[in-house]
């Protein structure tokens, strides 16, 4: 393999961003197969070209200037091919058939790849609170998605129950002096209902400011706060208009408070699987423990 192969290679490489198969690789360079394979996997450890997947096909590429061969230096070609298609699956991870499927490897070599990179700490294998007996990859370094860890409210797979309540509890009692404050700042009832309502942002800030949980909780999560509250029935929700038309949603508590009640502790208002749950399901009401609990309780 000489210093011009290579130089053509990369020229290749260069004239078609998209990438490059095996097959037109062949056409291209004239080469026999295990010269080409040669040549690749010596530009694949030097780091100047990457490998993807399209189904069970590999696709060469120049790598682009700015990229960086760090994560992949010293890997073997099956290893980066491991590498790139976990890679490319971003915070939600990808399992292990899927993989195998795109690797086009046995599942006896696979697992010895996926252990080798996992002691290298190159990738991590995590488990969806919605089926534990399953795992899926992801880059080391990457903060999985919250529909696999169930976000702020699971802690090591555990529905976080007291926690939400007091989350639920506070947010309320912010709404409530938020209304108190309103009303006796403003005479005219309409200003004191517009003063009354907050939006997201707001409760997501007070919650941040109250310190009382480790992670900062994404707008959705504080949504599912304010929208149990709602159907408990002491919050309630309005919509305005914002610049250029658009929907704003607001918050603001009910005065005459509904009695406390077993329903406000429901976990399904603020299950982040809910759409997820149906019977007969990975995820379901009946073999839920936590709508075991509450209905015990």
């Amino acid at each position: 393999m000489s210093k011009a192969q290579e130089e053509e290679l990369v020229s290749i490489l260069g004239e078609h961003p998209e990438g490059c198969t095996d097959n037109l690789l062949k056409q291209k360079m004239k080469l026999n197969k295990d010269k080409l394979v040669g040549l690749i996997n010596k530009l694949l450890s030097a780091g100047k070209i990457d490998l993807k997947t399209q189904g069970s096909i590999l696709i060469y590429q120049l790598k682009a200037a700015s990229s960086s061969s760090a994560s992949t230096k010293g890997m073997g070609q099956e290893e980066k091919i491991v590498f790139k298609i976990i890679e490319e699956s971003g915070n939600k991870g990808i399992w292990v058939k899927e993989i195998r499927f795109k690797s086009n490897l046995q599942l006896t070599q696979l697992n010895k790849v996926l252990k080798v990179l996992e002691g290298k700490k190159s990738i991590k294998s995590v488990r969806p609170v919605n089926d534990s007996k399953k795992k899926v990859y992801m880059l080391y370094d990457t903060q999985p998605d919250s529909s696999l860890t169930g976000g702020a409210w699971y802690s090591e797979s555990d529905f976080e129950a007291e926690f939400v309540d007091i989350l639920g509890r506070q947010t309320l009692t912010y709404l409530q002096r938020q209304r108190s404050h309103a009303e006796v700042t403003h005479s005219d009832p309409m200003a004191a209902q517009r003063n009354m309502m907050v939006d997201i942002k707001q409760v997501k800030n007070f919650i941040s400011q109250l310190g009382i949980s480790k992670v900062e909780l994404e707008e959705d999560e504080v949504r599912q706060i304010l929208e149990s509250l709602v159907f408990d029935g002491f919050v309630c929700r309005t919509y305005t208009l914002g610049e250029g038309g658009k929907r704003m949603t607001y918050y603001r508590a009910i005065k005459h408070q509904p009695l406390t009640s077993g329903v406000s502790r429901v976990p399904c208002g603020v299950c982040p699987l809910t759409s997820q749950c149906t019977p007969g399901g990975l995820v379901s009401p009946t073999s839920c423990k936590y709508i075991k609990e509450w209905l015990e309780f």
